[in-house]
């Protein structure tokens, strides 16, 4: 059965108004702020910073972190520079400098939410959304297939987060695609929980982008309140800031053929093969009609 848990403090992406064009080639940034919070486990420092010139509009957000000892050297409260080195599909911030310390911002974003999370087994919640070429659609419209979900947005700026996911899922496509088991029997579906940007039009030019075949993987979206009510079920947690930034976590499921959940992923630590092995899992009880 589901249980009420907390979601954690996520504070994964911000939405941009712009940001730098991607390059083979490591990019170097200069980043100002104060550290709010030091993550150990997750090998993060969570950075309230300013502007990022010719990169991306202050906001706090997570950063990864390879060198060990800042997190012996660091705490909340920190007022830091440092450079933030953005790869093609990675990015984190390296020569962590501290240049003094302050009192932790009394307007500091939720740093958690309380949702009910659907465990494996539960039904899916289902609820009317729009897909990327403007026609409403349901997860009952799949109920005889497998279903994975997982949640984006377009404007994304760092490759490890919503860019990433896009990229796993194009991955499954093409793996699923080729399984004789899946082929047709599988669809994916992400959904966007930036409306106001994310129309159709923007959803079908970003599907094309990515290689999405339009009968195996949908983009969808709907007004903010549907759309975060759908996805809290799922853990996911969207926080709106009034300058349009965006923090949220990630997640993505798995449904067998009528809705049941067969697994929730928190964060990314699952890879294509492996969502695709999760994908004949959920059809393991629904045998191909004769």
């Amino acid at each position: 059965m589901a249980s009420l848990v907390r979601a954690g403090p996520w504070l994964l992406c911000g939405l941009l108004s712009a940001c730098a064009p991607r390059s083979p080639e490591p990019q170097e940034y200069q980043l100002t702020g104060q550290v709010l919070a030091v993550r150990p486990d997750t090998l993060e420092l969570v950075i309230k910073h300013q502007d990022i010139p010719n990169f991306m509009p202050g906001m706090t957000m997570p950063f990864k972190v390879r060198d060990r000892g800042l997190f012996e050297r660091t705490v909340a409260g920190d007022l830091v520079t440092a450079t933030l080195v953005v790869e093609d599909t990675d990015a984190w911030i390296a020569a962590v400098h501290t240049t003094g310390t302050a009192p932790l911002p009394s307007d500091m974003p939720p740093m958690a939410m309380a949702v009910t999370i659907l465990a494996p087994g539960d039904m899916a919640p289902d609820t009317s959304l729009t897909d990327q070429h403007g026609r409403a659609m349901t997860l009952a419209d799949w109920r005889e297939h497998a279903v994975a979900v997982t949640f984006v947005y377009t404007r994304c700026p760092l490759p490890q987060f919503c860019p990433m996911l896009d990229r796993r899922f194009a991955e499954v496509q093409r793996l699923a695609g080729a399984d004789t088991d899946l082929a047709g029997r599988f669809r994916l579906l992400s959904v966007s929980f930036d409306p106001d940007v994310d129309t159709p039009a923007v959803l079908r030019a970003h599907a094309a982008k990515l290689g999405a075949d339009p009968a195996v993987w949908s983009f969808a979206t709907g007004p903010c309140e549907r759309v975060d009510r759908f996805a809290a079920q799922f853990g996911l947690n969207v926080i709106r800031e009034p300058d349009r930034t965006i923090t949220h976590n990630m997640r993505t499921a798995v449904l067998a053929p009528g809705g049941r959940v067969v697994v929730i992923h928190d964060g990314a630590e699952w890879t294509a093969s492996s969502l695709v092995d999760e994908l004949r899992r959920a059809l393991r009880a629904a045998p191909r009609s004769s």
